[in-house]
Protein backbone atom coordinates (compact mmCIF):
# COMPACT_ATOMS: atom_id res chain seq x y z
CA UNK A 1 0.00 0.00 0.00
CA UNK A 2 1.24 3.52 -0.57
CA UNK A 3 2.15 5.81 2.03
CA UNK A 4 0.92 9.02 2.71
CA UNK A 5 4.26 10.65 2.00
CA UNK A 6 4.25 8.86 -1.54
CA UNK A 7 1.61 11.15 -2.77
CA UNK A 8 2.93 14.87 -3.82
CA UNK A 9 -0.23 17.45 -5.21
CA UNK A 10 0.89 19.95 -7.63
CA UNK A 11 -0.94 23.30 -8.84
CA UNK A 12 0.24 25.47 -11.32
CA UNK A 13 -1.63 29.01 -11.74
CA UNK A 14 -0.81 30.09 -15.46
CA UNK A 15 -2.07 33.03 -17.18
CA UNK A 16 -4.86 31.95 -18.56
CA UNK A 17 -5.15 28.02 -17.04
CA UNK A 18 -4.40 26.51 -14.16
CA UNK A 19 -2.50 22.53 -14.07
CA UNK A 20 -3.48 20.15 -11.55
CA UNK A 21 -0.92 17.07 -11.06
CA UNK A 22 -1.28 14.37 -8.94
CA UNK A 23 2.55 12.32 -8.42
CA UNK A 24 3.18 9.55 -6.75
CA UNK A 25 6.97 8.75 -5.39
CA UNK A 26 7.94 5.38 -4.72
CA UNK A 27 10.28 3.58 -2.21
CA UNK A 28 13.37 4.10 -4.47
CA UNK A 29 12.52 7.73 -4.74
CA UNK A 30 11.32 7.29 -8.53
CA UNK A 31 8.38 10.00 -9.86
CA UNK A 32 5.39 8.72 -11.33
CA UNK A 33 2.58 11.10 -12.54
CA UNK A 34 -1.43 9.70 -12.01
CA UNK A 35 -3.33 12.73 -13.32
CA UNK A 36 -2.82 16.18 -14.73
CA UNK A 37 -6.10 18.34 -15.37
CA UNK A 38 -6.55 21.69 -16.42
CA UNK A 39 -9.19 24.38 -15.85
CA UNK A 40 -9.93 27.64 -17.39
CA UNK A 41 -9.32 30.62 -15.03
CA UNK A 42 -12.46 32.63 -14.60
CA UNK A 43 -12.50 34.03 -10.94
CA UNK A 44 -10.88 33.36 -7.78
CA UNK A 45 -14.09 31.60 -6.90
CA UNK A 46 -13.99 29.39 -9.57
CA UNK A 47 -10.26 28.23 -9.45
CA UNK A 48 -11.44 27.66 -5.52
CA UNK A 49 -14.22 25.22 -6.59
CA UNK A 50 -11.96 23.80 -9.22
CA UNK A 51 -9.18 22.88 -6.78
CA UNK A 52 -11.77 21.47 -3.78
CA UNK A 53 -13.14 18.87 -6.62
CA UNK A 54 -10.41 17.79 -8.29
CA UNK A 55 -8.69 17.31 -4.32
CA UNK A 56 -12.26 15.43 -3.51
CA UNK A 57 -11.74 13.23 -6.75
CA UNK A 58 -7.82 12.58 -6.25
CA UNK A 59 -6.47 12.67 -2.61
CA UNK A 60 -7.74 10.31 -0.02
CA UNK A 61 -9.53 12.52 2.95
CA UNK A 62 -7.84 10.40 5.80
CA UNK A 63 -4.33 11.33 4.92
CA UNK A 64 -1.93 14.58 4.96
CA UNK A 65 -1.12 15.32 1.87
CA UNK A 66 2.21 16.79 0.30
CA UNK A 67 0.95 19.91 -1.78
CA UNK A 68 2.95 22.37 -4.12
CA UNK A 69 1.79 25.35 -5.57
CA UNK A 70 3.54 27.91 -7.80
CA UNK A 71 2.25 29.97 -11.00
CA UNK A 72 2.86 32.91 -13.24
CA UNK A 73 0.19 34.73 -12.33
CA UNK A 74 1.04 35.91 -8.62
CA UNK A 75 -2.41 37.94 -8.26
CA UNK A 76 -4.70 34.71 -8.76
CA UNK A 77 -1.93 32.39 -6.99
CA UNK A 78 -1.63 35.04 -3.57
CA UNK A 79 -5.68 34.83 -3.80
CA UNK A 80 -6.15 31.02 -3.76
CA UNK A 81 -3.77 31.23 -0.76
CA UNK A 82 -5.71 33.65 0.81
CA UNK A 83 -8.48 31.54 0.50
CA UNK A 84 -7.46 28.38 0.63
CA UNK A 85 -10.01 25.68 0.87
CA UNK A 86 -7.76 23.06 3.24
CA UNK A 87 -6.39 24.20 6.46
CA UNK A 88 -5.12 21.20 7.48
CA UNK A 89 -3.06 21.16 4.49
CA UNK A 90 -1.39 24.51 3.66
CA UNK A 91 0.66 24.17 0.49
CA UNK A 92 4.63 24.39 -0.32
CA UNK A 93 4.00 27.76 -2.44
CA UNK A 94 7.25 28.76 -4.86
CA UNK A 95 7.19 32.54 -4.94
CA UNK A 96 11.19 33.22 -5.73
CA UNK A 97 14.15 32.07 -7.89
CA UNK A 98 15.81 31.47 -4.14
CA UNK A 99 13.87 28.04 -3.75
CA UNK A 100 14.67 26.78 -6.86
CA UNK A 101 18.59 24.67 -6.44
CA UNK A 102 19.46 26.11 -10.08
CA UNK A 103 22.21 28.50 -10.88
CA UNK A 104 20.81 31.74 -13.15
CA UNK A 105 22.82 33.05 -15.57
CA UNK A 106 20.37 35.81 -16.38
CA UNK A 107 20.75 39.64 -15.52
CA UNK A 108 17.37 39.90 -12.82
CA UNK A 109 16.90 36.47 -11.80
CA UNK A 110 14.03 38.00 -9.54
CA UNK A 111 12.23 38.58 -12.60
CA UNK A 112 12.54 35.51 -14.60
CA UNK A 113 8.93 32.93 -14.75
CA UNK A 114 8.92 30.63 -11.76
CA UNK A 115 7.78 28.28 -14.47
CA UNK A 116 10.15 28.56 -17.06
CA UNK A 117 12.84 27.49 -13.67
CA UNK A 118 10.65 25.05 -12.91
CA UNK A 119 10.90 23.76 -16.58
CA UNK A 120 14.44 23.54 -15.81
CA UNK A 121 13.99 21.62 -12.64
CA UNK A 122 11.98 18.87 -14.55
CA UNK A 123 14.36 18.93 -17.83
CA UNK A 124 17.42 18.16 -15.78
CA UNK A 125 15.56 15.38 -13.91
CA UNK A 126 14.27 13.64 -16.90
CA UNK A 127 17.50 14.22 -19.07
CA UNK A 128 19.38 13.15 -16.55
CA UNK A 129 22.89 15.00 -15.76
CA UNK A 130 25.73 16.80 -18.24
CA UNK A 131 23.25 17.17 -21.11
CA UNK A 132 22.50 20.72 -23.06
CA UNK A 133 18.82 21.16 -22.39
CA UNK A 134 16.01 23.72 -24.80
CA UNK A 135 12.77 23.49 -23.28
CA UNK A 136 10.01 24.40 -25.46
CA UNK A 137 7.11 25.58 -23.44
CA UNK A 138 3.82 26.78 -25.79
CA UNK A 139 1.12 28.29 -23.47
CA UNK A 140 -0.05 31.75 -23.54
CA UNK A 141 2.89 33.12 -23.92
CA UNK A 142 5.48 30.48 -25.91
CA UNK A 143 8.89 30.38 -24.30
CA UNK A 144 12.20 28.18 -25.32
CA UNK A 145 15.05 28.65 -22.71
CA UNK A 146 18.19 26.58 -22.42
CA UNK A 147 19.71 24.67 -19.90
CA UNK A 148 23.26 23.71 -19.82
CA UNK A 149 25.14 20.76 -18.71
CA UNK A 150 26.83 22.50 -15.86
CA UNK A 151 22.81 22.91 -14.48
CA UNK A 152 23.09 26.46 -15.41
CA UNK A 153 19.59 28.42 -17.08
CA UNK A 154 21.11 30.44 -19.47
CA UNK A 155 17.34 32.39 -20.11
CA UNK A 156 16.02 32.73 -23.94
CA UNK A 157 13.08 33.87 -25.40
CA UNK A 158 9.89 34.32 -25.03
CA UNK A 159 7.15 35.14 -27.72
CA UNK A 160 3.29 35.23 -27.67
CA UNK A 161 1.65 31.60 -28.22
CA UNK A 162 -0.82 30.45 -30.79
CA UNK A 163 -4.11 31.02 -28.14
CA UNK A 164 -2.80 34.88 -27.54
CA UNK A 165 -1.95 35.32 -31.54
CA UNK A 166 -5.41 34.13 -32.16
CA UNK A 167 -7.07 36.17 -29.51
CA UNK A 168 -5.07 39.10 -30.59
CA UNK A 169 -6.31 38.93 -34.54
CA UNK A 170 -9.73 38.71 -33.46
CA UNK A 171 -9.72 41.29 -31.20
CA UNK A 172 -7.43 44.80 -33.14
CA UNK A 173 -9.14 43.71 -36.37
CA UNK A 174 -12.97 44.50 -37.43
CA UNK A 175 -13.60 41.11 -39.38
CA UNK A 176 -11.08 38.14 -38.41
CA UNK A 177 -12.86 35.41 -36.89
CA UNK A 178 -11.42 33.80 -33.56
CA UNK A 179 -9.96 30.75 -34.64
CA UNK A 180 -9.60 27.37 -32.20
CA UNK A 181 -5.84 26.67 -32.17
CA UNK A 182 -6.25 23.97 -29.31
CA UNK A 183 -7.00 21.25 -31.98
CA UNK A 184 -4.02 19.02 -33.19
CA UNK A 185 -3.12 19.42 -36.85
CA UNK A 186 -1.73 16.07 -38.07
CA UNK A 187 -0.15 17.72 -41.25
CA UNK A 188 1.19 21.34 -41.56
CA UNK A 189 -1.46 23.83 -43.11
CA UNK A 190 -0.87 24.42 -46.67
CA UNK A 191 -0.25 27.49 -48.17
CA UNK A 192 -1.15 29.60 -49.68
CA UNK A 193 -4.37 30.18 -47.71
CA UNK A 194 -7.03 30.24 -49.87
CA UNK A 195 -9.89 31.92 -47.49
CA UNK A 196 -9.50 33.80 -44.43
CA UNK A 197 -9.59 31.03 -41.79
CA UNK A 198 -6.89 28.76 -43.88
CA UNK A 199 -4.41 31.70 -44.57
CA UNK A 200 -4.85 32.90 -40.34
CA UNK A 201 -4.74 29.16 -39.47
CA UNK A 202 -1.24 28.67 -41.38
CA UNK A 203 0.28 32.42 -40.56
CA UNK A 204 -0.40 31.26 -36.81
CA UNK A 205 1.00 27.83 -36.76
CA UNK A 206 3.33 28.24 -39.29
CA UNK A 207 4.71 31.23 -37.88
CA UNK A 208 5.09 29.80 -34.37
CA UNK A 209 6.58 26.82 -35.45
CA UNK A 210 9.53 28.80 -37.55
CA UNK A 211 10.26 31.20 -34.63
CA UNK A 212 10.46 28.11 -32.56
CA UNK A 213 13.01 26.48 -35.24
CA UNK A 214 14.90 29.75 -35.70
CA UNK A 215 15.31 29.92 -31.96
CA UNK A 216 16.36 26.32 -31.77
CA UNK A 217 19.17 27.25 -34.28
CA UNK A 218 20.31 30.01 -32.63
CA UNK A 219 20.56 28.35 -28.80
CA UNK A 220 22.20 25.37 -30.81
CA UNK A 221 25.14 27.50 -31.89
CA UNK A 222 25.54 29.60 -29.32
CA UNK A 223 25.96 26.04 -27.35
CA UNK A 224 28.13 25.13 -30.06
CA UNK A 225 30.39 28.50 -29.18
CA UNK A 226 30.17 28.53 -25.21
CA UNK A 227 28.91 25.60 -24.05
CA UNK A 228 30.42 22.55 -26.26
CA UNK A 229 29.15 19.03 -25.51
CA UNK A 230 30.10 15.81 -26.97
CA UNK A 231 26.21 14.64 -26.51
CA UNK A 232 23.17 16.56 -28.82
CA UNK A 233 20.97 18.68 -27.21
CA UNK A 234 17.81 17.45 -25.96
CA UNK A 235 15.03 19.40 -27.22
CA UNK A 236 11.85 19.38 -24.67
CA UNK A 237 8.41 20.54 -25.64
CA UNK A 238 5.34 21.01 -23.33
CA UNK A 239 2.10 23.18 -22.93
CA UNK A 240 -1.11 23.36 -24.73
CA UNK A 241 0.39 24.60 -28.27
CA UNK A 242 3.55 22.09 -27.59
CA UNK A 243 1.55 19.14 -28.69
CA UNK A 244 0.96 20.32 -31.94
CA UNK A 245 4.30 21.55 -32.63
CA UNK A 246 6.60 18.39 -31.38
CA UNK A 247 5.28 16.35 -34.46
CA UNK A 248 6.83 19.30 -36.54
CA UNK A 249 10.23 19.61 -34.15
CA UNK A 250 12.70 16.21 -35.42
CA UNK A 251 13.96 15.08 -32.37
CA UNK A 252 11.89 17.14 -30.10
CA UNK A 253 10.43 14.73 -26.87
CA UNK A 254 6.77 16.15 -25.84
CA UNK A 255 6.12 15.90 -22.02
CA UNK A 256 2.53 17.20 -20.83
CA UNK A 257 3.59 19.74 -18.07
CA UNK A 258 7.02 20.15 -17.57
CA UNK A 259 6.68 23.19 -14.84
CA UNK A 260 4.23 20.57 -12.81
CA UNK A 261 6.88 17.59 -12.94
CA UNK A 262 9.03 20.31 -11.74
CA UNK A 263 7.17 21.55 -8.91
CA UNK A 264 6.57 17.92 -7.65
CA UNK A 265 10.33 17.58 -7.95
CA UNK A 266 11.09 20.34 -5.58
CA UNK A 267 11.85 18.98 -2.09
CA UNK A 268 10.39 20.30 0.88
Amino acid sequence: MQSADSIIAAVDIGNTRAKLGLFRRSASGQLSIDTIEAVQLQTVESLITAVREWADRNLPEQHHHRIKLAGSNPDLREALIQHWPFPSDPPQVIRSYSQIPLQLDVRHPEFTGIDRLLNAVAARHLCGPDRNVIMVDSGTATTVDLLTADNVFRGGSILPGLRLSARAMHDYTARLPLLDVDETLPTLPTVPGRDTREAMLSGLFLGQLGAVREIISGLESAIRRQWPHPQPTIVLVSGGGGRQLADHLPEARSIDSLALHGLALLQE
